[in-house]
């Protein structure tokens, strides 16, 4: 056994993103990509859909290795001389966007309101900044290719071409407010104003408690960034908004000069990655399609293709046509679909035990020497599908974990000790997402609220399996289905397929998971769901389902049904709420309102929408201390370094939380300020490193 390499092993899986893994190039050589990768279907399906001429959109939960895909792709692309390709990674443009330098102008005269002339500055400044590091990329591109040697100039010469360029980078970067923008932006002012108005005027009403913060709005108030985006969730303001914004952006240009450079140099097209636009709020998502990506595909002739990472449930198409776009979804239940579950799960430990081979391969180890080989080795590649579900970063987590557990002490894995690594996971980093976010995470409060009834659902559907399983106990439900079983698994539920939307959140950090879209006993169509196996070892609950014949269609018993418990607590956590009257309808009146538009049948102007009640957590929230929040990528990089306990440098640590060194490296200084973080000099190898302190440990990480 060799520590330090297997250590490697389970850090190069933890990186699994964009990074292309270049901290490991001592390792494995110049390409460390190349040599892992490993498609998660046989004869690298997914990378040849990826590679293919149409515009594809790759969706996963974070972790799920879309980035090494697209890093692959690109390697592959640049190794053709035919076509031109970039990349942008989305989220960090905008987690880089330094909102104090948008510049800010007096709007008396123009009678749009101050707030919400920044919020839209801002907006377009992310958008530019986008549009021109796009550009950029073209540029620096055609000159790595050496284009000239094969420029016509038929149209241009190549000098020129770098001119224009450089001249549409400028104009997009320009931040600056067109007077045909006037319009709408004095139209969503005197929206906000009226619909401030009717909240401020509503005193102590539901319709005020809930709508932007436990405190209330000061008269004198300007718009803030969340008023702003309110204004936008009608269809109408924002389909006529960003009409405008995109009107403000020299696309014709900008296509026209990717056809020219296309032409001139006899490349077939553009290929563009864009990562991880999920992350952004849906207003800017929406913003992003609909003056980025939708004019790059429908204007451009087939110039231009795109190759878009995002979140399952959270991709917005605008108007781009879905059905004549390539979606491949990384997630297990979605990419091994198949008629049973039992070959749905074949097909998933397949890909986990050739990712782990090629992994221990290329690291020159024997994977048998790391694992207890008194239960076969298909066992453990079973077990870890089950603890991960296939998530390189995640299974990376636990191996690091294992290593510290057993390897470091020259002890074999074991299934007990993977079962433990996903319950100290569970327990140290998951399900601290609710308490510490919620207590410690500078954000909107609608943000808080919904977290807050997410982890009241869970643990309502905890408390629906205990109860479960009581009863399969007492034999007063099941008949004799369960007799067999002494400790019977209610890991997994089913519910209608319409509620899959109400655990998206819960999915995106993994405490639970769909598994499967099946029928139950009456033929009805019904969503399977698996809690996360940490979870359930910490709750003490049996995880999965019994082997045997008979047991093949145990998560459809009807006792598993969660649907009716589900509607229970939406009932009670839930309301339909006019945005400018203020008034509140009943949850299950959601078609109706979904037939009229979600138009107010009360004050006939407004705009309803679904919103979470919690009185009791706003009197919570009213408890808070001000002055220990911080931007939830701060309290990220805190919880890295107090689970890692060592020195990091600010790649080792941009790393496992997917934002970018340089962005880490300005809060890790911020912090330091704060007396939260300390900042030191390796003397080994005289780089800038940062740690933790004793203050912010027992200010956000220890019981209170």
């Amino acid at each position: 056994m060799n520590l330090k390499k297997f250590a490697r092993i389970a850090e190069s899986l933890r990186q699994y993103r964009r990074a292309e893994l270049k901290d490991f190039e001592d390792d494995l050589g110049g390409k460390p990509v190349s040599t892992l990768y490993v498609d998660p279907l046989p004869n690298d399906a997914v990378l040849n859909s990826v590679l293919s001429s149409n515009t594809t959109f790759l969706l996963g939960r974070k972790g799920t290795g879309k980035s090494t895909v697209f890093a692959k792709a690109q390697s592959v692309f640049r190794e053709r001389k035919d076509l031109l390709s970039t990349y942008l990674d989305v989220k960090s443009l905008c987690d880089m966007l330094n909102a104090d330098e948008i510049p800010v102008h007096t709007t008396e005269n123009i009678e749009v309101d101050p707030g919400i002339y920044r919020a839209h500055m801002i907006r377009k400044a992310f958008l530019g900044q986008v549009i021109a590091e796009l550009l950029k990329e073209i540029n620096s591109r055609c000159n790595t290719m050496s284009l000239w040697d094969t420029w016509k100039g038929k149209k241009k010469s190549f000098i020129d071409l770098g001119k224009s360029l450089n001249s549409l980078q400028s104009k997009v970067r320009d931040v600056t407010l067109h007077e045909q923008e006037l319009p709408i932006l004095q139209k969503i002012t005197r929206r906000w104003k009226s619909q401030h108005k009717t909240e401020s005027g509503s005193g102590s009403s539901i319709g005020s408690n809930f709508s932007a913060s436990p405190a209330s709005v000061s008269a004198g108030a300007n718009a803030s960034l969340n008023d702003f985006e309110r204004s936008l969730d009608d269809s109408e303001i924002y389909n006529e908004y960003s009409d405008v914004v995109l009107r403000t952006f020299p696309f014709n240009e900008i296509i026209s000069e990717i056809q020219d450079i296309l032409a001139e140099s006899n490349l077939k097209r553009l290929v563009v990655f864009f990562d991880d636009f999920s992350e952004l709020n849906f207003i800017d998502q929406r913003l992003f399609v609909d003056v980025v990506l939708s004019p790059l595909n429908n204007s451009s002739n087939e110039a231009v293709k795109l190759k878009v990472a995002g979140y399952p449930g959270r991709v917005y198409y605008g108007k781009i046509d879905p059905t004549k776009v390539d979606t491949i979804c990384l997630d297990f239940a979605s990419i091994y679909e198949a008629a049973d579950v039992q070959s749905m799960e074949r097909a998933a430990i397949d890909y986990a035990q050739r990712l782990l081979r090629r992994r221990f391969e290329a690291f020159g180890e024997n994977i048998e020497e790391y694992f207890d080989l008194s239960t076969p080795l298909d066992q453990h590649f079973r077990l870890l599908f089950e603890t991960t579900f296939n998530v390189p970063r995640l299974m990376g987590t636990l191996l690091h974990i294992c290593y510290l557990d057993k390897v470091s002490k020259n002890q074999t894995i074991t299934l007990p000790s993977i079962r433990l690594a996903a319950q100290k996971h569970y327990e140290s980093t998951i399900s601290q997402y609710f308490d510490r976010l919620n207590r410690f995470a500078l954000e909107p409060f609608e943000n808080k609220l919904d977290r807050h009834n997410q982890h009241e659902l869970l643990k309502h559907i905890i408390n629906e399996a205990r109860e479960i399983r009581r009863k399969i106990n007492e034999k007063s439900i099941g008949g004799s289905y369960f007799d067999k079983l002494r400790n019977p698994p209610v890991s997994h539920f089913v519910v209608s397929p319409s509620l899959t939307g109400v655990f998206r959140s819960l999915e995106s950090n993994f405490l639970l998971s769909k598994y499967k879209d099946t029928r139950d006993k009456n033929g009805k169509p019904v969503t399977v769901y698996a809690l996360y196996y940490g979870l359930t070892e910490s709750e003490r609950l049996a995880w999965g389902y019994p082997s045997g014949s008979e047991y093949r269609n145990y998560f459809v018993q009807r006792c598993f049904d969660y649907t009716a418990a589900v509607h229970e607590f939406l009932s009670k956590n839930q309301t339909i709420r006019c945005g400018s009257c203020g008034s509140c309808f009943p949850l299950d009146q959601e078609s109706s309102f979904t037939l009229f538009k979600w138009r107010c049948p009360e004050c006939q102007d407004g705009v309803c929408s679904t919103v979470n009640l919690a009185e009791d957590y706003v009197i919570e929230m009213t408890k808070l201390r001000d002055e220990i929040m911080l931007d939830p990528v701060e309290l990220e990089i805190l919880g890295t370094l107090n689970t890692e306990q060592t020195l990091m440098r600010a790649g080792e640590i941009s790393a496992l939380i997917d934002e970018t060194y340089q962005l880490v490296g300005r809060r890790t200084s911020k912090l330091k300020e704060m007396g939260l973080v300390e900042k030191e000099c390796d003397a080994t190898d005289g780089k800038m490193k940062s740690k933790i302190t004793e203050r912010a440990e027992s200010t956000y990480f220890r019981p209170l």
